[in-house]
């Protein structure tokens, strides 16, 4: 079991969770082009975005940065699209592998997207204990 974390890129801005799974720590392979399966259970990658009031920020920055789950876990989600920031999760669905980041849209700087956390992955017990939280940020 572990938990990885990608550095920072720029001050303030860090690594690409996708690119991290796939790139850095390979724990996930291209099958028919568009599926990704994880290299050691097979499983197929679920995608998701809870995407939150922007005024909330700086609060979910902190508290993912300190690993307060809990505190993440109770603040409202909005509808897809309707704020700039979101938090992405990678996962799979027997919790072997979970990833998640908050990412911030910047359509004023061509539309990029800014990794505002690090990216985090669990594997193993530790993906395993972090699959509820997961699986509740749709």
């Amino acid at each position: 079991m572990a938990v990885f974390r990608t550095p920072e890129v720029a001050p303030g801005e860090y690594g690409d969770l996708f690119e991290f799974l796939m790139k850095e720590l390979k724990l996930f392979k291209r099958q028919l082009l568009v599926m990704l399966k994880h290299v050691q259970t097979g499983e197929s990658m679920v995608y998701e975005q809870a995407w939150y009031d922007f005024h909330l920020k700086d609060r979910i920055t902190q508290l993912l940065k300190t690993d307060d789950y809990a505190a993440v876990a109770q603040l409202p989600i909005n509808k897809k699209g309707q704020t700039g920031i979101y938090i992405e999760t990678r996962y799979v669905k027997s919790g072997k592998l979970v990833g998640l980041q908050l990412v911030e849209a910047r359509p004023h700087e061509g539309g990029r997207y800014v990794g505002l956390t690090p990216a985090v992955v669990f594997t193993d017990a530790d993906g395993e204990r972090m699959l509820a939280f997961a699986q509740k940020l749709k």
